[in-house]
């Protein structure tokens, strides 16, 4: 029995040693293109499968339909009031407007009357005349050079006339002008400073504490102005006087050289 099955087996072995070999070898080709037959046409479709075609809240919005616009409500007064003529403008209110808008930007010195204007500017003083009349003349006018001063017991410069005058004395505008600073200094007592016009200022210093006059008062020359009050402490060792200073455009100048001599 045992040599019967012995038999068998080696028949088979011999048969797969032999063509087995290739009929194998066949089966398996096979199976490979069965394989890739079945792979090709039906594993991808999933791949291909149909979708709901998804679209976005921004499409939707776009493709649904417009609402329709409802007419306006108007009003059956206002277009009444719109439905009567209007009246003819009048030609001349565009230029009466034209002219106030010329005249609000016209600069402040333009909208000034010239009657107004011609009393604000400073009068031009033609000739001038001591503040003391028949005063003498204590102490020149020194300029740049250096003079001894007996009050403060140095050497400095003088920028103005003394002319002597009383306490309580007449103080005379040496011409025509506008006040323009009535004001106390701690070295010359009680001031007053006169606009001749044309750059020209004149300064009393040393006058009595009230003046006969305020800021912004226009002058003839010879108007009382003030009195003597022997108010410099600067010059207080000197004989009562007042003390002039003249200036043209804001540069002190001999006071003499512009005073007519008293007749």
């Amino acid at each position: 029995m045992q040599q019967k099955n012995s038999g068998w087996m080696d028949k088979v072995s011999d048969f797969v040693a032999g063509k087995g070999f290739y009929i194998v070898l066949a089966l398996c080709a096979a199976a490979i293109g069965v394989s890739g037959y079945v792979l090709f046409f039906t594993g991808g479709e999933e791949d291909f499968v149909d979708e709901p075609l998804q679209i976005s809240g921004a499409v939707n919005d776009a493709v649904q339909t417009p609402p329709v616009s409802q007419p306006e409500q108007t009003d059956p007064k206002q277009e009444a009031q719109e439905a009567l003529p209007k009246p003819a403008d009048n030609p001349s209110k565009p230029a009466e407007a034209e002219d106030k808008k010329k005249e609000k930007n016209a600069p402040a010195s333009a909208q000034i009357p010239i009657e107004q204007a011609e009393q604000t500017a400073a009068p031009k003083a033609e000739t001038f005349i001591s503040p003391v009349q028949n005063g003498q003349v204590l102490r020149e006018f020194s300029g740049d050079q250096l003079v001894k001063d007996e009050t403060m017991g140095d050497w400095r410069v003088h920028n103005g006339v003394d002319i002597a005058c009383d306490d309580g004395g007449k103080v005379c505008a040496i011409g025509d002008g506008t006040v323009t600073d009535i004001f106390f200094d701690d070295q010359t007592g009680y001031c007053l400073t006169i606009d001749h016009g044309d750059g020209l200022t004149s300064t009393l210093r040393g006058l009595m504490k009230n003046a006969t006059v305020k800021k912004g008062d226009q002058v003839k020359m010879g108007a009382v102005v003030g009195g003597g009050g022997s108010t410099m402490a600067v010059e207080s060792k000197m004989a009562p006087h007042i003390h002039l200073e003249v200036a043209r455009d804001g540069k002190p100048i001999d006071p003499l050289s512009i005073l007519t001599p008293a007749k």
